[in-house]
């Protein structure tokens, strides 16, 4: 009879063993739990991967849009660098160095000694040699430079100041002339700049030299300005790219333009603009559910198929997981309401179609578990129990 007990109160411990086990354990008597939801949960639609998905897709692309001007023949033609505070220009006129502070003169280099030819009968000994006569050339060399003052103009001599800011080279020659033929005879001129001070973009995040670049007479686009702050470090993420420009910060993909070319990704840039750079921390997707090695990957330049995701998980697991339930979770970061995606690998085409199903930052891979399994973990989780009874009945006979 004591045996009985003893093994009567053994089945009774074991029964609440969840409250006497040691370990960790929160006491929920002090939690409200919420209310049950009034509704049922929302259902979601689920897209099959499969060839009629593909043709779809590819009968609703769009083509990409630049988010701001890129650089493409037109814009490159009609592209005019402005002046801006700070610049320096050179301004020559030609035949008046007077006007450049150059002396209007110069000489050509001496012919060798070799054949410098000896007085003649018609020279005399103390004639100049005529390869180091000087020769004209109507202007100083490299003309005048002045710099733009902070009021936007430029001082002149016959000119007096004129105002250059926020014009081009073409047009601030053509001021130049319109003023100096009051004084000058068909005067011609020849404005460039030769210090570009007023422009400037920042280039900043995952590259080998974050710098400021000034903005020249030459197009400068976002890969331009990536090219010389010395290219982005491995982990950059080029699907990325951020512009922003008057406190919006627009998205260029730099990764499409480097693989096939994409004009409408390289933003021509202006002054003020911030590039920055990311790492791939955000461009990554998870692999959860039944495979070997659960995971989170990160994306190659932007890129990660299916096949990719599952490869570097380890694949499936053979014992536990049902490969004709493959989802895909999309919509982290733009809705609350999920895209699910589908994939049967029973089937023979789905080992190609998923290599050509591009994952984006953030996708969930769940690999469904199979019945079998589910059954097979809850006998593990009762024959503890199981045991534990039959002993109870065994030690009471």
């Amino acid at each position: 009879m004591t045996i009985k007990t003893m093994a009567a109160a053994l089945a009774a411990v074991s029964l609440c063993a969840c409250s006497l086990a040691p370990g960790p354990y929160l006491d929920t008597n002090r939690l409200a739990p919420p209310a049950p939801p009034e509704q049922t949960a929302e259902k979601f639609p689920v897209h099959m991967i499969d060839v009629d998905y593909f043709r779809k897709e590819r009968a609703a692309a769009v083509p990409s849009v630049c988010p701001l001007s890129c650089l493409t023949p037109k814009t490159r033609a009609g592209y005019e660098y402005r002046v801006g505070i700070g610049d320096q220009l050179t301004i020559i006129v030609w035949d008046h160095p007077e006007l450049t502070g150059g002396t209007g003169i110069t000489s050509l280099p001496p012919l060798p000694t070799a054949i410098t030819p000896s007085p003649g009968p018609s020279q005399t000994q103390g004639a100049t040699p005529l390869a180091s006569a000087p020769i004209s050339t109507g202007s100083g060399e490299g003309g005048l430079t002045v710099r733009v003052a902070s009021n936007g103009t430029i001082f002149f001599p016959r000119v007096g100041r004129i105002k250059v800011v926020g014009k081009s080279m073409q047009q601030v020659q053509e001021a130049l002339t319109h003023s100096l033929s009051r004084t000058v005879r068909n005067p011609q001129l020849d404005v460039r700049v030769s210090g570009f001070n007023s422009q400037s973009v920042q280039v900043t995040g995952n590259l080998r030299t974050p710098s400021s670049e000034a903005i020249t007479d030459s197009p400068l686009t976002v890969l331009d300005a990536i090219n010389r702050a010395g290219g982005a470090l491995p982990d950059a993420d080029l699907q990325n790219v951020g512009v922003t420009r008057n406190g919006r910060r627009y998205t260029v993909d730099i990764a499409s333009l480097l693989e096939t070319g994409n004009p409408q990704q390289n933003v021509l840039l202006q002054d003020g603009d911030i590039i920055d750079v990311p790492d791939r921390s955000n461009s990554r997707v998870f692999v959860l559910g039944e495979v070997n090695k659960p995971t989170s990957l990160p994306m190659n330049r932007g890129r990660l198929t299916l096949a990719d995701a599952l490869t570097g998980a380890g694949s499936l697991d053979v014992k536990t997981g049902d490969p004709r339930f493959v989802y895909v979770v999309r919509g982290a970061d733009k809705t609350l309401t999920p895209d699910v995606y589908q994939l049967d690998m029973t089937q023979v085409d789905a080992l190609m179609l998923m290599t050509k199903f591009d994952l984006q930052p953030k996708d969930v891979v769940y690999v469904q578990v199979s019945s079998s399994a589910r059954f097979n973990r809850a006998l593990e989780q009762i024959t503890p129990t199981l045991q534990s009874l039959f002993y109870t009945v065994q030690m009471s006979r």
